[in-house]
This record gives C-alpha cells, sequence and structure tokens, in this order.
C-alpha cells in the first residue's frame, strides 16, 4: 500500500503568514517619524498655551480636542468664539466629540484628552487656560488639536501603509492555514486503513507512518495491541513439566471441552455438572523394576591395562565346563590268511 502525499500547503499558508505579521510588526516599529507627525499632540496642535494664559486662534469647522501630557492636567480649559474684539457672553459647549484620532508619540509620552469641542462656524477662538484650585499649573501645556484632517493620514504615508496591510494579510492567512489543514485531513479520512481486531472490531488509522508501513511488511497490525498467549497470567505456559489437570476439573475450577460447548449453546445447567474421574475403574498398573547388572569395572578397567595377573584370576573365577576326551579307535591288521585259503581251493 502506498501511503497519500500529505497536502504541503498548510504547512506553506502557516509559514507565509507569520512572515507578514513579522514583517509587518519591523515596517510599523520603523515608522516613528510619521507617527510624531500625524498623532503626537505636540507636533499637530493648532494652538497651545502654558498655564494661566490665553491664546487665539482661527478655526475652521470640525472636531477640537485639547491634549495635556498626563500627570501635567491640573488646568481647566475654556474655548470662546470673539467677534469683532472681543469674546461673546458664553464659551463653547465642551463635548468631547466622536473621532478615529487619539494622541499617542514614538517616544511612549502619555497624553490625556481632556476636553473637546464641536466648531460648527469658521472664526477667530480664544483658548482660556486657568489653574485648577491649590494646584500649580506653571508647567502645564494644553494642545489644541483639529482631528479631522488627522483621522486618515495614515494612508498618505507609505510606510505605515505598508505595514498595517502587511500585518492585516498575515492575520488573514493564519486562519486560512488552519482550515486547509483541515479540509486535507477531512478528506484523507476517506482513504485510511481500516483493520479487524481479534476481538472482532475494527479500528482505522487516521494516518499512515512510516513505522505502521514498515510493521505491515513483517506481518504485524500496529494498530491493535499486543494480545499475551491464552492462559499467560496464570504461569501454565511458564513451565516444562507436565500439569494434571483432573483435579482442577473434577472441583469445577476448570472446564472440559464438553462444558465449554454447553456454555457456546446457553446450556448453563449442563456446563455446570461435575465431571467424575473418567480412569476411577482402572487401577493404576505397577511397573517392573528390572534390575541393572554392575558390570565388573574393575576387571574391565585390568583387561584395558593389559594385566596378565587379572585375566588369570577371571579365567580362574569362572568354570569351564568338563567335555569327555575323544577316544582314538586302534585299526586292526588285515588277516591274510583267508585269502592265501581261497587261493589254494
Amino acid at each position: 500500500m502506498v501511503e497519500a502525499a500529505r497536502n504541503p500547503w498548510p504547512l506553506r499558508l502557516a509559514i507565509a503568514g507569520a512572515a507578514m505579521l513579522v514583517l509587518g510588526a519591523f515596517l510599523l516599529a520603523s515608522q516613528g517619524p510619521a507617527v510624531d507627525e500625524i498623532w503626537d499632540a505636540r507636533n499637530v496642535a493648532t494652538l497651545e498655551t502654558t498655564g494661566e494664559a490665553s491664546g487665539v486662534a482661527s478655526l475652521e469647522e470640525g472636531c477640537y480636542f485639547a491634549v495635556t501630557i498626563k500627570g501635567a492636567n491640573n488646568v481647566e480649559v475654556n474655548l470662546t468664539k470673539i467677534e469683532g474684539s472681543a469674546r461673546v457672553s458664553e464659551p463653547l459647549e465642551n463635548k468631547i466629540c466622536a473621532s478615529d484620532w487619539a494622541p499617542m508619540s514614538s517616544d511612549d509620552t502619555a497624553f490625556i484628552i481632556t476636553d473637546g469641542w464641536k466648531v460648527i462656524e469658521e472664526a477667530e477662538y480664544a483658548l482660556d487656560t486657568t489653574c485648577i484650585d491649590g494646584t500649580d499649573c506653571s508647567n502645564d501645556t494644553v494642545y489644541l488639536v483639529h482631528t479631522n484632517p488627522l483621522q486618515y493620514a495614515a494612508f498618505e504615508s507609505p510606510g505605515l501603509l505598508l505595514g498595517f496591510a502587511t500585518c492585516c494579510m498575515g492575520l488573514l492567512v493564519l486562519p486560512l492555514a488552519g482550515v486547509v489543514l483541515w479540509l486535507s485531513r477531512s478528506t484523507q479520512t476517506a482513504s485510511s486503513v481500516v483493520m479487524m481486531n481479534p476481538d472482532g472490531t475494527m479500528s482505522q488509522a487516521q494516518e499512515i507512518t512510516p513505522e505502521m508501513m514498515a510493521a505491515f511488511a513483517r506481518g504485524e497490525n500496529p494498530l491493535q495491541p499486543k494480545v499475551d498467549a491464552p492462559f499467560a497470567d496464570t504461569g501454565l505456559g511458564e513451565t516444562e513439566t507436565f500439569v494434571d489437570g483432573k483435579q482442577s476439573v473434577m472441583s469445577g475450577n476448570l472446564l472440559t471441552t464438553e462444558q465449554v460447548y454447553a456454555l457456546m449453546r446457553g446450556d448453563v445447567e449442563e456446563a455446570g455438572k461435575n465431571v467424575a474421574d473418567p480412569f476411577a475403574d482402572s487401577a493404576p498398573k505397577p511397573k517392573q523394576v528390572v534390575p541393572i547388572k554392575d558390570p565388573n569395572t574393575q576387571t574391565i578397567a585390568s583387561w584395558d591395562a593389559g594385566a596378565p595377573d587379572a585375566v588369570r584370576a577371571t579365567e580362574e573365577k569362572t568354570p569351564r565346563p568338563y567335555v569327555q576326551p575323544v577316544k582314538k579307535v586302534e585299526q586292526k591288521p588285515e588277516q591274510n590268511s583267508d585269502w592265501k585259503a581261497w587261493d589254494e581251493v
């Protein structure tokens, strides 16, 4: 079986997204001068006053913020319209209008928006600052900032625009990598390997690894746990001597083959019957012990050594059977007298 190739695009997209985030953060961190030109109130203020003082400037229609440095805001600020050479009777209503601009700086200076006004008529206005009762505000500076032209000034800076765009692309690509990874895994599930376990259950491999392929080549199943031999926990397989289970069967601790088949058929009564000793009628026959003659090892050793005394002693000890000697038959000489008598006749 050939392992399905993994989809390389999730990893590629994840690496690209992380690289975009790092690059975007680096670009934004290097745009300190551009940040000060847009969000630093000290650089973009239309009018500023220090301590108890007044300032006059021609203001356009729009939203204006009174910004102070954090810790140096012990002042009260009013913005009043000037008609001719005199102020009108009442200052403008203090109301911080909605705006996307917020003060910040590259040197980590903290700013506070203390007051805000919405100018609806272009004219000259006076910014009056007074100290709060019981405080010293001689070094407190108030910056009057027109926020309308600064809300979209970031789009006029190429460095800031490129940094923001790179970070946004990285934030979009990283979730896309997760979606592609999930889709690739869902499609690989249909082609996974399904194995049957010894108990009849099915095991499914979510991912085929080289180790699993090597196990399949050896004829092993890595998806199922290792199963020990039957009765491995009893220790019966560890002994080399024969174990007689007759007593266990008779006492009911061990089932015979017929009892196991009865349980498989559902016959509990038949399986629960006691089993009698099948060899009760036949008494065991005693074995006849044949004595083994002890050879005369001492005599054999003497023979091997070539001792004549030992041979003679052995011959004297061993009786020989009596053999009767053979008697010689004496031949009688021929009697020629008979022939002579015959010739004479």
